[in-house]
């Protein structure tokens, strides 16, 4: 786990600057106050359900491979909240916001999959 917060942070910092590089020399005009707590809220919910899934590794691969359907399906439908009550609030920056979350969405993603299949790789060999 001390791996993946390191690879997690460095990934997190590297949005964080790539981001700030954006939003100040490409896009000002699109700046969402909002997008470090976006950012931190992904960093954190990443976090946790990689850590119920590697508890789920350990303890039962075959019960990991039937929950990790739903932890998806309750990730999506917890990033979908947020969206729509953002969107809710602040209709004005509602386009580059589900932009941002789209991104943030498919970047941690892409590495929490690609994390997760490391470590159930690892578990099924034991």
């Amino acid at each position: 786990m001390k791996a993946f917060i390191v690879k997690l942070t460095g990934i997190s910092l590297a949005i964080a600057l790539i981001g700030w590089l954006v939003f100040s020399l490409a896009f000002p005009e699109y700046y969402l106050p909002v997008f470090p707590f976006l950012l931190l809220f992904f960093y954190l919910a990443t976090m946790g359900i990689h850590s119920y899934q590697l508890k789920m590794a350990k303890k039962d691969i075959g019960k990991f491979t039937r929950s990790n359907m739903l932890v998806t399906f309750f990730k999506l439908v917890l990033y979908s909240v947020v969206a729509v009550v953002y969107i809710a609030v602040d209709k004005e920056n509602a386009l580059p916001f589900v932009i941002c979350l789209m991104l943030l969405y498919l970047i941690y993603t892409f590495f929490e999959v690609t994390e997760i299949t490391k470590a159930t790789k690892s578990a099924e060999r034991k």
